[in-house]
Order: structure tokens, then C-alpha cells, then sequence
């Protein structure tokens, strides 16, 4: 049985490859549309997070109301969502795994945390691909009015689940947290679709 709740973040303005990042298209699709019919194999509901106009029969589209950027984004969406974990990705990150998310459910259904994030060698956080839980909201809440709007300054006030790299082995480490800023990520993508399939 499908169950519980996606949010795919669609709210940048795309300044740095020109254009609104829900234009993004590989294999002839947009990422945000490969995202939906992905996140829809694993999740009942799935919502989208932008403050501009955006038509799929699919999911439910959100407009921040109080602060900006992504974490305002996670706070509307953990705030209309119906499930205790709220699951978040970008729409610039095509190469999602399904398996990996799942393998984060399993993990969150044994050990009950603020939220579930994976961590790079390089000791950064990962808040995109991750879950949170709606004990969020009011640190969450108290971040946005205090204008810090820095996820990563949230992250170290919060229960966490880590992730850490050496978890990843099996699964298509090296892309599925490969995001889209420039136009060179743009075409380095979609060479990568040429080749074996992705994000299963």
C-alpha cells in the first residue's frame, strides 16, 4: 500500500542557468514531471512547493506563507501534509533512488527523529533528499521569524537520523544527490541518461 507524503521544492528562480528550474527537461519530460511519476510509486501524496504558477493534476501546489526560500517551503509543506514524515527533494536532482528513499522509511519506522538526512565526506548535510517529521514545525517556525532562513543552521538544533556516506554503498551514490545549477550540470545530465538506467 502507497502511503504517506512528498514534497518536491520548486520555488528558485533558476538565476544562475537563466530560467525557472520547473523548465528543466531530460528525455524529452521535465525533471519536475520525471519527479511526480517517481515520487507517486512511493508516496500517496505529493505536493509542490512554489510560489509561481504550476498545473499538474497530480499533486498539490503550495505558496509560502511566512519567510522564504527552502525552508519555508519544508514548513508549508510539513504544516499541509498529512503524514507525520514529510519526505523533500528539489526539482533540479533527477537521479533520485527510489531504493535509498525506502531504505530511509525503514529506518524512520524503527527510530523516531526530528528528521532523517545523509552526510557527505566532507561532513556537510544534505537537506534535500531527506525526511522530516512534524516535530519540526516549531523550531522551524521560530528559525523563519527570526529571519534564518539557513537550513543547515536549523539542522544542528534537531534530532537527527545521520546518514552517513558509507551507507550509500549499493545504491547510485554518486547521482542521486546531483543537482542542476548551471548549464554544464544541464547537459552532464542528460548524459547520463544516455547511459544505464537511473534512480530505481
Amino acid at each position: 500500500m502507497v502511503t504517506g507524503s512528498a514534497l518536491i521544492l520548486a520555488g528558485g528562480r533558476g538565476t544562475r542557468i537563466g530560467y525557472d528550474k520547473k523548465k528543466l527537461e531530460l528525455g524529452g519530460e521535465t525533471i519536475i514531471t520525471r519527479l511526480i511519476t517517481k515520487l507517486h510509486l512511493l508516496f500517496s501524496e505529493v505536493l509542490v512547493s512554489s510560489n509561481e504558477p504550476f498545473a499538474h493534476d497530480q499533486v498539490v501546489v503550495l505558496q509560502d506563507e511566512l519567510g522564504a526560500g527552502p525552508l519555508a517551503g519544508i514548513y508549508q509543506g510539513l504544516t499541509y501534509c498529512r503524514s507525520e514524515y514529510l519526505y523533500v527533494v528539489a526539482c533540479d536532482m533527477p537521479f533520485i533512488s527510489l531504493a535509498y528513499i525506502q531504505y530511509m522509511q525503514e529506518v524512520i519506522r524503527k527510530k523516531p527523529v526530528d528528521a532523517c538526512v545523509t552526510r557527505r565526506d566532507d561532513g556537510f548535510y544534505e537537506p534535500f533528499n531527506a525526511f522530516f517529521n512534524k516535530s519540526c514545525l516549531k523550531p522551524m517556525y521560530e528559525a523563519l521569524v527570526g529571519r534564518t532562513y539557513k537550513i543547515s543552521s536549523l539542522l544542528d538544533r534537531l534530532h537527527l537520523h545521520i546518514m552517513d556516506a558509507s551507507r550509500l554503498n549499493g545504491f547510485n551514490q554518486e547521482d542521486m544527490f546531483f543537482n542542476i545549477n548551471y548549464q554544464e550540470d544541464l547537459e552532464l545530465a542528460k548524459s547520463k541518461v544516455q547511459g544505464p538506467s537511473l534512480g530505481q
